[in-house]
């Protein structure tokens, strides 16, 4: 898939970079801070703001607005990359020192980079040229791709109009959408004249004629972009489009892209990244285990039969957060799955280790055994495998592969157990089967850990 930084990005980008460095380079001179450390601090704390930036989706250009969340998110961001650097400086510089130095970055910084946003923000939403689309089709596909432009304002984009094509389609799916809707397909070269067209997307779900084709590359100038319904639909949600034919083309992808060498090096990033996980958190661990062992004298971890990959089932290791129930999932009633902040089934000192999913932590035993992945599509209770294959179409399709401990799906959506969920969260599993590369899902690890440390993680 063609996937193109946008410019804006890369301008944020810099600036950020620019502004951390600038703010952390002239608060510790201000501050008279000892000078071997000066050029370390600077570096230490720009790279990690990129980081920390980038987990917090701050370049999402896409989805971006000014709201208290936004503003908040950024203010998380940059406490935990300037303190960092503070906290190893604590036993080298007075602490008076310090803490002016950490109270001046950190507010430059913020403002600095909040100001940034919210002048392009302006910009953004009052000078950024609209770029004009013309999507042909105006079946179902037509609306869904149309609907998802349109609601994505930072975009920056217009449908312009529906093209039925030289069969003359049912385009009664798109009359809602109130936009212009062409039935005379011939007239694709004056509307695309006329509306100033930049974006055309192909829409239509059956193999087009060949003189439809042609009167296509006649019609539409050098210039105009032209996307498939599908591809454009990735680029804009990160979500896989499903339908019967994207299916078998997925299909196709994943049996043409299979690679031992792929596979050899994900095994040996599952067991590094699995050992040290389970490492650093075994103390923790420990800790729940033995409390939850006393509250009600259950044991501390219990075994769930899970589905993996290729439907193959697995006993999976969980911390008990619950006291000791018989809950079975039935369907039409899955929602009773979902522990909530007054469930009485949740043991009360568990809460907050169900929201950093320090309860999933001993799922490493499964990932060092070979049964799971680090990253790839949730791994789900064989109950709720049997209820959502039979309910959802393509479900199986995400077993293609190992399932994993965390994914792209739950950075991006969160837990879920609903149908409707579910099937939103089924188009995240196949985007990143269709996508996976070793780079991408270090960096899904590294933000599905920084989100559990902030309780956000689903």
């Amino acid at each position: 898939m063609k996937k193109i930084i946008s410019r804006s990005v890369i301008l944020m980008f810099i600036f950020d970079m620019l502004a951390i460095a600038a703010a952390t380079y002239f608060s510790y001179r201000h501050f008279g801070l000892p000078q071997r450390f000066h050029i370390p601090t600077v570096v230490l704390t720009t790279v990690l703001g990129a980081v920390v930036l980038y987990l917090k989706a701050q370049y999402k250009i896409r989805e971006f607005n000014v709201t208290k969340r936004n503003y908040y998110l950024l203010f998380e961001g940059v406490i935990f990359f300037t303190i960092i650097p503070c906290a190893l400086l604590f036993f080298c510089v007075p602490k008076i020192q310090l803490l002016g130095y950490y109270a001046s970055s950190m507010l430059f910084t913020y403002v600095a980079l909040e100001l940034y946003r919210f002048i392009f923000h302006y910009y953004l939403f009052n000078f950024k040229k609209v770029k004009n689309v013309l999507i042909i089709g105006s079946d179902n596909n037509a609306k869904i791709i149309a609907e998802e432009i349109i609601n994505k304002k930072a975009l920056r984009m217009n449908v312009s109009g529906f093209f039925t094509d030289v069969d003359n389609e049912d385009y009664q799916f798109v009359e809602d959408c109130g936009v212009p809707i062409y039935l005379n397909p011939y007239d694709l070269a004056k509307v695309i004249k006329k509306q100033r067209i930049s974006i055309v997307i192909i829409a239509v779900k059956r193999r087009m004629e060949e003189q439809w084709l042609t009167h296509m590359v006649r019609s539409i100038p050098e210039g105009v972009k032209v996307y498939k319904m599908a591809e454009f639909y990735e680029m804009i949600t990160g979500k896989y489009f499903i339908s019967k034919m994207s299916i078998n083309w997925l299909f196709y992808d994943y049996m043409n892209n299979r690679s031992m060498l792929y596979d050899a090096c994900k095994r040996i990033y599952d067991v590094i990244a699995a050992t040290i996980i389970l490492t650093v958190t075994f103390p923790i661990l420990l800790y729940i285990g033995l409390r939850v062992k006393m509250t009600d004298g259950g044991p501390a971890i219990y075994t769930q039969t899970r589905v993996g990959k290729n439907g193959k089932t697995f006993k999976m290791y969980k911390l008990r957060t619950m006291y000791v129930n018989d809950y079975k999932p039935k369907a039409g009633k899955i929602d009773e799955n979902t522990a909530g902040v007054n469930d009485d089934r949740v043991i009360p000192f568990c809460r907050f280790v169900r929201k950093a999913r320090f309860d999933e932590i001993p799922q490493m035993i499964n990932i060092l055994k070979g049964e799971m992945s680090i990253v790839g599509p949730r791994t789900e209770w064989e109950d709720l495998v049997k209820i959502y294959s039979e309910e959802i179409s393509y479900y199986p399709c995400r077993m293609w592969v190992k399932t994993g401990w965390t994914g792209w799906a739950q950075i991006n959506q969160g837990h879920c157990v609903m149908s409707d969920d579910i099937s939103e969260k089924l188009q995240y599993d196949l985007y990143y089967l269709k996508h996976r590369n070793l780079f991408w899902e270090i960096g899904i690890l590294v933000k599905a850990v920084f989100l559990a440390l902030g309780g956000r993680h689903g």
